[in-house]
């Protein structure tokens, strides 16, 4: 083995910190009668929901199952585009093409790292003279640093587009005062809590939205459409219902 592939050897991937409190948090759970959907999930939107200041959250499998139906609720299809940051995981980019659509991307600002706003400016107005626009630009925050959100959301706004924020590296995370996930300058923020995020649940996602009818798509989205809310039913069979589409 070379001294190369003895250093790389030797740098972990990931190390976490896991204490007493949190193994005894998850056996609760395994000795509970939930292990997926329930009151924990439930408490879990809502805490973080209120500390981003956001009205809505929606916990799914992992951060790439976040974009995902975050796209489909954005009303992503085939012959649409979605932009995003050349710096970051496929997932940014993936979400795309799970919903059929054409990813495409914005070059970064060399001092952030993150998604450059003139270089973003200046793309919007060439599509808007070829028809290629957009439906959905998504905003990286790499590394924890959030991009110029207040810049991206009026550029977005000024054409019509939907944004939804990357913020898979950025829980906890504040711009101008108040914290990522607060979806004010975006209509859909996400989060990951991957074992290497700041934050993790061993895998996890989230989706924060203030938008009621987002919510009730990203709910529906999650559950394969099966609802007990009766204002969404429009059928009555056995117990569950048939959201309307």
């Amino acid at each position: 083995m070379s001294d190369f592939d003895k250093t790389l050897h030797a740098i972990p991937y990931g190390r976490q910190s896991i204490s007493d409190e949190d193994i005894a948090a998850v056996v609760a759970i395994l000795r509970s009668d939930y292990l997926t959907q329930g009151p924990a999930i439930e408490r879990f939107e809502r805490g973080i929901a209120a500390d981003c200041g956001a009205r809505y959250a929606v916990a799914v499998a992992n951060a790439t199952a976040a974009l995902h139906i975050g796209a489909l609720a954005l009303g992503l299809k085939a012959g649409d585009r979605l932009w995003t940051s050349p710096n970051s995981f496929v997932a940014s980019a993936n979400c795309a093409l799970y919903c059929h659509a054409q990813p495409d991307f914005v070059d970064i600002d060399p001092r952030s790292y993150n998604l450059s706003v003139s270089a973003l400016e200046e793309k919007l107005k060439q599509s808007a003279h070829t028809g290629t626009l957009p439906k959905i630009v998504v905003p990286v925050h790499f590394s924890g640093q959030p991009c110029e959100m207040g810049s991206i959301a009026r550029l977005c706004r000024s054409y019509g587009i939907s944004v939804m924020e990357d913020a898979s590296h950025a829980i906890g995370a504040e711009y101008k005062k108040q914290r990522v996930g607060s979806c004010t300058y975006s209509d859909l923020t996400i989060f990951s809590f991957h074992a290497v995020k700041i934050m993790t649940t061993g895998e996890g996602g989230l989706v924060l939205t203030n938008n009621e009818a987002l919510y009730t798509k990203l709910l529906a989205l999650r559950s394969h459409g099966i609802t007990r809310d009766p204002r969404q039913i429009r059928v009555h069979p056995m117990g569950y219902g048939i959201i309307n589409r």
